[in-house]
């Protein structure tokens, strides 16, 4: 190699290495000054006036940042991820500023749900961002449209708006961003018409408007124009009318359609039509259905069918068994028959509601093979008879089993409730079973929710149950169960509901009650106990909380229900002073009958301050009460409640019979759980 040949080789070498040691240099910087700068006025606007958020922020390089994303090569920030960044115990809400975020030049995308933002200031701001492809602010409390008016943003592709608190008609200025392929302006109180801002979004590919009130007729020609469309969810609004599904025959990218719960009539085609699309999931709940309509049996790639509160009749299809390989639900309809099967030997279902039907006879002896796959069953209030199967010991990932409002009879098998290591909810509540509550040696040991009430069971308190430790809700009232209760009942140490009335248990008030510190509802009414009430009673200190949908006491109560001539109430509370003696029961709304051999041994003295209390040992005559009190405020059921027809008329799906409302007992006593949980 030559001289100069050599120089010029050093020279390459050396203007690579100085351009490395740029590159090198750049990314030692990291972020923009600007942009970090812009970063600090997020941080202090987010907190204040006391908030904690973004404490980790102090490396030199933003791009590092929790949250923040940069270009690798610019090093600009491209993305801004603040997921409930904001503490939730400050008082007000946030009035981010839309001129910050606006400095992030090649900002691409904003997330910022569960904020507690109140308005966007200068939304007009953000029209400056040209490379913005998507923003979400779901999760917030935004209340005025027009505070979400950022003008055309071309960029812009995917909007989620939901779960705010949006208010009047979709924002005209939303319906400006034509190329939006994924809208979601869900769980809003949004109303009118949505005909005129679909129309013109003909990028949708993603559409999501339900749980808001929507109303008018159904947008049918919108949507078909909706070439791209694969997914439209309206479901909860006030659409009227009726609709034929073949308007959407030619769309065929569609793979999700739900318009369940609206006020509309789904015609069942008379004349056949062939649709472009295989759906994954359907949903015509509430669509009042009178047969199936025919095109579903076409559909082969159902993950999800949902045809419940409709008025569908005759056996259920078995192609329905097959065609939907996870969740089907189809409660509340007229469906007689035995149990549905499967053409094939083995179904895929994750999920199977066939609750509130008319179905009869015996459970598959081998549903257990037949459906290897369940999560969730729920058969309740049917006409099912026969004994229970034990094949169900082969549904390893059974979570939730409802059987209540049956007429199954015999001892509960030993392998429903053995070696259910993921079984978290157990319903066997109004059937004619005997025998033992639950088989010795049972083992659930994630067992939360246990209903067994008004059975004929025998013998004593389920001993097996002390291997549930994670057991929320336990309801065995009215089962015919006896013996000594306190030398069977274990220390629950997660119990929030324990409802033992109705029984034939004896002696002294268990003092393991004491030990249950999360105790909220507990009813041992109607059994044959005696003796004091434990003084350490007191203990139970979950009695003093706030129970949301049950009392704001701030002392310590007992839930006594009083049931008197079919009214019942079970939030009426017994204060007492640990002495074996009510001092008084103090909710003052109460208007119950307390006649029963219970309260007789209390005088009149003991129920000071409830002025709607009669009967024995009172002084007040409850004939003359009923005659001049209404029912309490919030209660529908009184002789002299003329509201109730209306509260029914509305709510036709869940209120059809006495079975059903118990079910809504059931779900909200879980919903309370859940929510103290």
């Amino acid at each position: 190699m030559n001289k100069e040949g050599f120089l010029m080789q050093i020279t390459i070498t050396y203007n690579f290495f100085l351009f490395f040691l740029l590159l090198m240099c750049l990314k030692c910087h990291g972020c923009m000054d600007e942009e970090r700068v812009a970063l600090g006025q997020i941080k202090r606007s987010i907190n204040s006036p006391q908030g904690t958020a973004f404490s980790s922020w102090y490396e030199e390089d933003c791009c590092q940042w929790e949250g923040v994303e940069c270009n690798p090569s610019t090093t600009r920030v491209i993305r801004l991820s603040f997921h409930h960044r904001r503490d939730q115990s400050l008082p007000e809400l946030w009035y981010p500023n839309a001129t910050v975020f606006a400095q992030f030049k090649d900002l691409q995308e904003l997330e910022l749900p569960g904020n507690q933002i109140g308005v966007l200031i200068s939304p007009n701001e953000l029209g400056r961002l040209k490379q913005l492809q998507k923003i979400d602010v779901h999760d917030n409390s935004i209340q005025v449209g027009s505070h979400l008016c950022w003008g055309k943003i071309s960029s812009l592709h995917f909007l989620d708006l939901s779960t705010n608190k949006l208010e009047g008609d979709i924002p005209k200025c939303l319906c400006e961003n034509l190329r939006v392929k994924e809208l979601f302006p869900s769980d809003n109180f949004l109303i009118g018409n949505i005909d005129a801002c679909l129309r013109n979004m003909t990028s949708l590919e993603y559409v999501d408007l339900s749980d808001n009130s929507f109303n008018g007729s159904f947008p049918s020609l919108s949507i078909s124009n909706l070439t791209n469309i694969q997914s439209i969810i309206l479901s909860g609004n006030e659409f009227k009318g009726r609709i034929s599904l073949s308007h959407f025959a030619n769309l065929s990218r569609l793979s999700s359609l739900d318009i369940s719960w609206n006020s509309l009539e789904v015609e069942t085609e008379s004349i056949t039509w062939v649709p472009s699309f295989n759906l994954s999931v359907l949903n015509l709940a509430a669509c009042n259905l009178k047969t199936i309509p025919s095109f579903i049996s076409s559909q082969r790639h159902l993950e999800s069918l949902d045809l419940s509160c409709n008025s569908l009749i005759g056996k259920i299809p078995s192609w329905m068994l097959d065609n939907v390989s996870k969740k089907l639900q189809l409660r509340r309809n007229g469906f007689i028959g035995p149990f549905p099967k499967s053409f094939q030997n083995s179904s895929q279902l994750t999920e199977l509601d066939i609750s509130d039907n008319l179905s009869s006879g015996s459970f598959p002896e081998h549903i257990g093979v037949n459906f290897p796959e369940l999560h969730n069953l729920n058969a309740s209030l049917n006409n099912f008879s026969g004994k229970l199967p034990p094949s169900f010991v082969r549904m390893k990932q059974l979570m939730f089993l409802e059987l209540s409002g049956n007429q199954f009879h015999g001892e509960i098998p030993y392998g429903m409730t053995s070696n259910m290591s993921s079984l978290e909810y157990l319903g066997l509540s109004q059937n004619n079973l005997t025998g033992e509550a639950l088989p010795k040696n049972s083992s659930m040991p994630k067992l939360r929710w246990l209903y067994l009430h008004r059975n004929h069971f025998t013998g004593n308190f389920p001993d097996s149950l002390s291997k549930s430790m994670d057991l929320l809700l336990a309801d065995i009232r009215e089962t015919n169960m006896s013996g000594e209760l306190s030398s069977y009942l274990h220390v629950l140490s997660q119990i929030r509901v324990l409802l033992l009335g109705g029984n034939n248990f004896e002696g002294e008030i268990p003092q393991q009650l004491c030990q249950m510190r999360h105790l909220q509802i507990l009813d041992l009414s109607r059994n044959n106990l005696s003796g004091g009430i434990p003084t350490c009673i007191d203990n139970i200190t979950s009695w003093t909380n706030e129970t949301p949908g049950l009392n704001k006491a701030r002392e310590p109560y007992t839930t006594v229900p009083l049931r008197a001539e079919g009214r019942s109430n079970s939030e009426n509370l017994w204060k007492h002073d640990g002495v074996g003696k009510p001092r008084s029961f103090s909710k003052h709304s109460l208007w119950q009958d307390t006649r029963g051999n219970q309260f007789n041994t209390f005088g009149n003295d003991s129920y000071m301050g409830n002025s709607g209390l009669c009967g024995v040992p009172m002084t007040k005559n409850c004939d003359e009460v009923l005659e001049k009190s209404s029912a309490p405020p919030g209660i529908c059921g009184s002789p002299l409640d003329k509201e109730c027809d209306k509260v029914q008329e509305k709510s036709s799906c869940f209120f059809p019979n006495n079975a059903t409302s118990y079910t809504l007992l059931v779900m909200s006593l879980c919903a309370i759980l859940l929510l103290s949980d």
